[in-house]
């Protein structure tokens, strides 16, 4: 499937999820436990039949570093399909901190709205505050919340740097920090065109607990989380041009 039939494709049945949308909305006015249940089984429902129908083929490692409670995962950003990843293989309700331009974005944005997202505008101070408090909010209500602390894209190229600004809302939330390394992502809608048949890795590292960091360890902490998953995405690329 080339790119032009995909996001034609794919505008069609976000178009057709509005269903959805409507039937969360009344559900919402009767439980809002029912809602979010419904609200985030369909969402799962959705990443897994779009993996599918790019024929996308997923291997995930370290699942069994997931904690049971609320947690901040700390990841790479590669591509679009990385949040497709985190919601047909993160068995637990998330949100995501996303930079504000991407509320612009017609039939996702409301999608990541219901979804606990938080909209960051980082060239203003005090909203960035603002967007973080809101991030502890949903976690202690139970949300775990994913940072791509790179800011943008990386497109398969090298990782950017992770801005330190990012790590707060993991330290104010207080519960473990689980890094993420992805791999392969840009493949399926940011470089060449096709979309379908591509390769991905998502490795899940062992949790970190940050109340017990050390003044020094938090001063460090986005360049100890940034080495982490650096390390395993270049194990992963070594491990492919073997292949």
């Amino acid at each position: 499937m080339n790119k032009k039939l995909w996001y034609a494709y794919f505008a069609g049945y976000m178009i057709y999820t509005t269903v959805y949308k409507i039937k969360y909305k009344m559900l919402k006015k009767k439980s809002a436990e029912e809602a979010e249940r419904y609200l985030y089984s369909k969402t799962v429902q959705m990443s897994n039949f779009i993996l599918k129908k790019t024929k996308t083929v997923t291997k995930i490692t370290g699942i069994e570093n997931i904690p049971q409670g609320p947690c901040v995962f700390i990841s790479n950003h590669q591509g679009i399909f990385d949040g497709f990843l985190f919601f047909g293989f993160i068995n637990k309700p998330i949100g995501f901190i996303a930079k504000k331009e991407i509320k612009k974005l017609p039939l996702i944005s409301g999608w990541l709205e219901m979804l606990h997202t938080v909209f960051i505008d980082r060239e203003n101070i005090r909203e960035s505050v603002k967007a973080i408090n809101a991030g502890v909010e949903n976690v202690k209500r139970g949300y775990s919340m994913i940072i791509f602390p790179e800011g943008t894209r990386s497109l398969g190229g090298k990782m950017r740097e992770f801005k330190r600004g990012s790590m707060k809302l993991a330290f104010n939330a207080g519960v473990p920090v689980v890094p993420v390394t992805i791999e392969g992502t840009y493949k399926v809608l940011e470089t060449g065109n096709h979309v379908t048949g591509n390769k991905l890795h998502m490795v899940i590292h062992k949790p970190i607990d940050v109340t017990k960091l050390s003044k020094e360890e938090k001063s460090n902490f986005a360049v100890t989380v940034h080495d982490i998953i650096e390390t395993e995405l270049n194990k992963i690329l070594d491990e492919n041009k073997n292949v």
